[in-house]
């Protein structure tokens, strides 16, 4: 179950991550046309108004400097011009001819060479013009790649030194935003494992604590027992007993251990069948009344009679053990522990709270009361207090009946509530 929900967490980001690739994707798209269209524009406002300035302005006047630079003035009489210009082999109008009434002579002068590079003048203004509008986009681009470098340097970044935010410019805000959510998600995924690693060391710590008590007993007293052959029967018996007990002691926590690894490492298998609410209470809170006579406590059930519910009998009461277990250790002397069953008006889910009168649980220990590796160190002042999994145990039934537990805490009461829907 556990790697189903992180594969549906994993899917579910890479949805968003998608997502926000896309959005990243049209801004950064529109963003680049925008630039490209006020560049290549520009450019062509620009070279448009040179072009008529030149044309108004310098056109003219380079022209009539080419023409003098590239031809000479003829000067032909007025009877010969025909044949003069006949004789030259060129189309009449590469020849400029003016009168001089003064002379009387035509002046003539050939301007191939003029008209040659007049006829270019369109065609070199359209590929300046073009060759500019590629530079221009090419321009834009090239600031716009741009983006990836700095992406890159970010991933970098993140890499080395991931306690440093991501800082990028204003139009990957987006990738911005998700790079640190990534970044968020890595360190809390650390700090959750290094917590994790601590508490699993705290439990091992624990278990070797809870295990070796009892076991120091059951070697003692069975010492006292192979040491002292002369011990009275009534005192061998009572050695004895004491240390079958620790012995039985030792046993549950092991089970208890290996329990809760082995509900770690597999799915809960659920066998639902139809059970009576208020005998399955009554069964669950029968095996603690010794506990509670002990502890001078008081067991109160409440549940509505003829009601059923659809679960599996033996893990839930696995499950609702561990809870009233809890709350029999940890209760007030003289007090009731009080286990009720009811339907919740609201949603029709079946909802058993336990309850207790005693030491009031902080909010802190209270978010983490149902870690599997959890275990409150003022929790240890009971002798009586397990390894600290039962509630977690309890937590992966619960789960696996598609439900829901959680606890609070306050005035000195405190209550478990089991929602299964």
């Amino acid at each position: 179950m556990g790697r189903g929900i992180q594969a549906g967490g994993r899917r579910g980001r890479g949805r968003v991550m998608a997502a926000f690739r896309s959005a990243q994707t049209r801004v950064l798209r529109r963003r680049l046309f925008g630039r490209i269209l006020v560049c290549v524009g520009a450019f062509t406002l620009a070279f448009t108004v040179v072009a008529l300035m030149l044309d108004a302005f310098v056109l003219d006047a380079a022209g009539n400097w080419i023409a003098d630079r590239t031809s000479t003035w003829f000067e032909v009489p007025a009877e010969k011009i025909d044949a003069y210009l006949e004789n030259e082999g060129t189309p009449s109008s590469d020849f400029q001819v003016v009168w001089s009434d003064a002379e009387q002579l035509y002046h003539v002068r050939h301007l191939g060479a003029y008209n040659t590079l007049k006829a270019l003048k369109v065609p070199l203004a359209l590929v300046v013009c073009l060759g500019g509008v590629i530079v221009a986009a090419l321009l834009s681009v090239n600031r716009s790649l741009r983006y990836f470098d700095e992406l890159a340097g970010a991933v970098a970044g993140l890499v080395a030194d991931r306690e440093r935010p991501v800082a990028l410019s204003p139009n990957l805000a987006i990738v911005q935003g998700e790079l640190n959510a990534v970044r968020e998600a890595s360190l809390a995924d650390e700090r959750a494992a290094v917590a994790a690693e601590r508490r699993k060391n705290e439990l091992v710590a624990y278990l070797a604590h809870d295990v070796r008590t009892p076991l120091t007993s059951v070697v003692g007293y069975l010492s006292l027992l192979a040491d002292t052959p002369d011990l009275s029967s009534e005192t061998r018996t009572r050695y004895t007993e004491v240390a079958l007990g620790k012995a039985e002691r030792l046993e549950g926590l092991i089970d208890e251990f290996f329990e809760i690894t082995r509900y770690n490492l597999q799915a809960i298998p659920v066998e639902r069948a139809t059970v009576d609410v208020r005998l399955f209470c009554e069964q669950v809170a029968e095996a603690f009344y010794p506990d509670a006579q002990a502890r001078g406590l008081e067991i109160r059930v409440e549940a509505p009679a003829g009601e059923t519910f659809f679960v599996d009998p033996d893990k839930l009461a696995r499950a609702v053990g561990n809870v009233l277990r809890n709350a029999v250790a940890y209760a007030s002397e003289g007090t009731a522990v009080e286990l009720r069953a009811r339907r919740s008006a609201m949603t029709d889910a079946w909802l058993l709270t336990v309850s207790n009168e005693g030491r009031e649980i902080s909010e802190a220990h209270l978010r983490s009361v149902f870690d599997k590796f959890y275990r409150e160190d003022a929790s240890r002042a009971s002798g009586g207090g397990g390894a600290g999994l039962g509630l977690a145990i309890a937590k992966e039934i619960v789960i696996a009946h598609g439900g829901g537990i959680r606890a609070e805490s306050a005035g000195g009461v405190t209550t478990f509530t089991i929602a299964l829907l």
